[in-house]
């Protein structure tokens, strides 16, 4: 695969507030996002969320924050369409970033000021967790959901703001909107998403949803379990 991007370490002691603070709003009170999505028997989930019209959009972006965090098993394609990272280069999402790496998608507008800042600055925590791993084995991706307005220059300042040192795509709105809705992650209006990442293994097509605010020890944990798997699947075959 072509991206062989590396992570450095996040810091630490920059990161202690907005972890606390963000492992402090995922305890608040409130629905899950997945008991939201059942109670509305299987609709998809951002067309419920959008469809409470009578709330500011705002109010309910940050509303989000609240969430208690959840679980759920993603059915996701992967699409191979032209993309733009962070520095302006033209790469294919599966060719190109995806491949068949452990990989943790997560979905993001630049001109966010609630969710976006936190759920990022909390994965730079569990990717420097990570730094064991090899590039060519796991792969952080953050995906615009505004991408009429977020261009690479954006995305770099971004990402330079919260030391977040992997893949960010934008591209034309079309093809961002294509992909989005084979990730289960597109919404008509960005301040109306709710925090959610997801976690997978694009090698299996193992994938998984979390909804509300990621804690980095449990992505952490996830990741290895996807990697332990593979390790384990490798040992079988190699014993018959």
């Amino acid at each position: 695969m072509l991206d062989r991007r590396g992570a450095t370490p996040g810091h630490k002691t920059c990161l202690q507030a907005l972890i606390v603070s963000g492992s402090m709003l995922c305890l608040g009170q409130g629905a899950s996002f997945a008991d939201h999505h059942q109670a509305d028997g299987g609709h998809d989930s951002h067309v419920q969320h959008q469809a409470d019209s009578g709330h500011d959009s705002h109010a309910q972006h940050q509303a989000g924050m609240e969430m208690a965090p959840s679980v759920q098993p993603a059915d996701v394609k992967l699409l191979n369409l032209p993309v733009l990272d962070q520095t302006g280069t033209a790469l294919n999402f599966v060719d190109d970033v995806v491949g068949d790496k452990i990989v943790v998608f997560d979905f993001i507008f630049t001109s966010c000021t609630t969710i976006c800042p936190v759920t990022t600055t909390l994965l730079t925590r569990s990717r420097a967790d990570l730094q064991d791993v090899a590039p060519d084995r796991l792969q952080f991706v953050s995906l615009s959901i505004d991408s009429n307005n977020d261009d690479p220059e954006r995305l770099a300042r971004f990402a330079a703001q919260r030391s977040a040192d992997w893949v960010f795509l934008t591209g034309e709105k079309r093809t961002m909107d294509e992909l989005l809705v084979a990730l289960d992650a597109y919404t008509t209006n960005p301040e109306d998403h709710a925090p959610m990442i997801i976690i997978g293994d694009a090698a299996t097509g193992t994938f998984s949803r979390h909804f509300g605010m990621p804690n980095p020890d449990m992505v952490t944990r996830r990741v290895r379990e996807l990697l332990q798997a593979r390790a384990a699947q490798h040992d079988h075959h190699a014993g018959h």
